[in-house]
């Protein structure tokens, strides 16, 4: 067998070495793009998350999967799953086998009883690492065992089932007025001693209401203890009487208590003979409790408040509905979501709140307005102030366009309070007019870019113009501009990003609320409601996707007006 030639020896050395170069290259470009885009993806999987997933002792890139429950109340197996530790498997045993023996009393009847054991041991186990001294720990295990077996007790095992024992639970229900008719009044159609049997069960699934008078909440409140495994919908409702014309009805406020389960549960309300229904459901998320408020459509939503209610539409009229004008039918309609629902619901459920709980559009309507009229004055005063720089001569021109770039080396903290006299005495305050007025007078930095594109630019064609008869304008508008479209491009960019993402600017000079960007909108409403961090992720992503769209699709007029800016012919 012959052996390979010095050249074709050399050509495949060389074939390997461009292979290798190339997959090198790639590489550091994919592990770039993975670092770079991180933020954005952490970001995007926070925005779906709940806030307890956030806040835990251990941070999850992705959010936890929602488990419908069949039935409740039911032990949660996911509450302890971070805990470790040292000797944790002997431990666990260990105190699973000391809870076996402890009195039977104390485990409620209405959960699995060895899911019960088995979590409590857990959070007994996390409790002792916090609580025990590190001499037990490092010694003998015998030592260890028994001084744990010692320290459970039956308060650490409530304790522990209070933690874990979810459980879907409804306190009072409160009607308020709005004074039209009378003064504003204010009526318990159900207070949290009588919960268990002020409602009517009805529904598919199996349920029953149960009195807890001794919790740790202080006051007491009914369990609704229900099994979807008969039926996919409960229903709990009654007829009330109010003190104040139903006519005159503002808001239902519910006090519940989520078991997360991920079903939803909607609000049915009968008055004058009219039926409303919840146009959104109270998703059970959560396992502690809150406050559930349905109002019909009114003032509120005219107004910048935050919008913790669930607007009420009719769906339904006639004289089968209840029509007395001193009581109301309320319906509390759960219904059982499937797996790939509650993924729905959870995924939505940050975007929804972000879009209802503040005047979200208006904020996107506003940050278009300043977005168009900034780009418009920007692209038309730094492409003719460029074109007067590069094209034209007169006098004083190299020192004009000296002093311009100087003011390049201000910084913008100098000129701002002298700016916001200006603005002040102008009567602008309070307006958007500081926000977009300023982009009429050129920009040095946008100005220097052009006009290093436009000396590059022959000056055949602008001769051959004036030739036919062009004035400066037809040459500025039917010559030049065509001809920097790359340039432009880019500065385009550059001034929706910096006017989309503006915030500084709308903090100094705006005071009304309504006239709010988004950037500054999303602040406002984080330092007034103390919004979710979740539903903040969520507004912050849904900011952030137009600025990664259109830097997507114009990536290739950006690279052309930052490459070609200066290059000669």
């Amino acid at each position: 067998m012959s052996e390979p030639s010095p050249r074709q020896r050399s050509d495949a050395y060389y074939k390997l070495v461009e292979f290798s170069r190339v997959s090198w290259i790639y590489a550091l470009l994919i592990v770039g793009a993975i670092i770079f885009s991180w933020p954005f993806l952490w970001m995007a999987t926070t925005s779906i998350k709940i806030d307890r997933e956030m806040f835990g002792e251990k941070i999850h890139l992705w959010p936890h999967r929602p488990i419908p429950q069949v039935k409740s109340p039911y032990i949660d197996q996911r509450f302890y799953d971070d805990v470790t530790g040292k000797d944790m498997d002997e431990m666990l045993a260990t105190l699973e086998a000391h809870l076996q023996n402890m009195d039977p009393s104390i485990w409620p009847t209405d959960v699995d009883h060895n899911i019960a054991i088995k979590q409590v041991a857990r959070g007994c186990y996390h409790k002792l690492l916090d609580t025990m001294p590190s001499s037990f720990w490092d010694g003998p295990t015998e030592v260890l065992k028994a001084e744990a077996t010692k320290r459970v007790d039956t308060s650490m095992v409530r304790e522990i089932l209070g933690q874990i024992r979810r459980h879907f639970s409804l306190g009072q229900l409160r009607a308020r007025s709005y004074g039209r008719l009378g003064p504003i009044a204010e009526d318990q159609l159900v207070s949290g001693t009588n919960a268990a049997v002020a409602w009517q069960v009805g529904g598919t699934a199996t349920t029953k209401l149960v009195e807890v008078t001794n919790s740790d909440e202080g006051e007491p409140y009914a369990d609704v203890d229900y099994d979807f495994s008969t039926g996919d919908t409960l229903t709990l409702s009654q007829t009330f009487t109010t003190s104040f014309p139903i006519a005159d009805l503002y808001q239902l406020q519910l006090y519940l208590r989520n078991d997360d389960s991920w079903h939803g549960l909607t609000m049915y309300i009968e008055k004058l003979g009219v039926r409303y229904k919840a146009i959104e459901t109270y998703d059970l998320g959560d396992f502690t409790w809150g406050i559930g408020t349905w109002q019909e459509r009114g003032p509120d939503d005219k107004t910048n408040k935050v919008r913790t209610w669930t607007l009420l539409e009719e769906v339904g009229r006639g004289p089968l509905y209840e029509s007395d004008p001193h009581k109301i039918k309320v319906t509390l309609e759960l219904q059982r979501n499937s797996a790939l629902t509650a993924w729905w619901v959870k995924a939505r459920r940050n975007y929804r709140f972000a879009l209802q709980n503040i005047p979200f559009w208006r904020y996107v309507a506003t940050s278009l307005f300043l977005v168009t009229l900034n780009l418009v004055g920007t692209l038309l005063s730094c492409s003719l102030v460029a074109y007067s720089f590069a094209r034209l001569q007169w006098p004083g021109r190299n020192f004009c366009f000296a002093l311009m770039l100087a003011t390049m080396m201000v910084p913008g903290q100098v000129t701002m309070i002298p700016y916001f006299l200006i603005v002040r005495s102008l009567g602008w305050y309070n307006t958007l007019y500081p926000l977009w007025v300023g982009s009429f007078f050129a920009g040095a930095f946008n100005v220097f870019l052009l006009r290093q594109f436009l000396k590059g630019i022959p000056r055949d064609l602008e001769d051959a113009a004036k030739i036919d008869g062009c004035g400066f304008w037809r040459v500025y508008w039917h010559i030049m501009l065509p001809l920097i479209k790359p340039t432009l491009a880019a500065i385009a960019i550059f001034t929706f990003m910096g006017t989309w993402n503006e915030f500084m600017g709308p903090l100094i000079y705006l005071q009304d609320q309504r006239l709010y960007p988004l950037a500054l909108g999303l602040y406002a409403f984080q330092v007034s409601a103390g919004g979710s961090m979740g539903m903040m992720m969520a507004g912050s992503l849904l900011m952030t996707t137009p600025v990664i769209i259109i830097f997507f699709f114009a990536q290739k007029y950006f690279i052309q007006g930052v490459t070609l800016t200066g290059m000669k012919g």
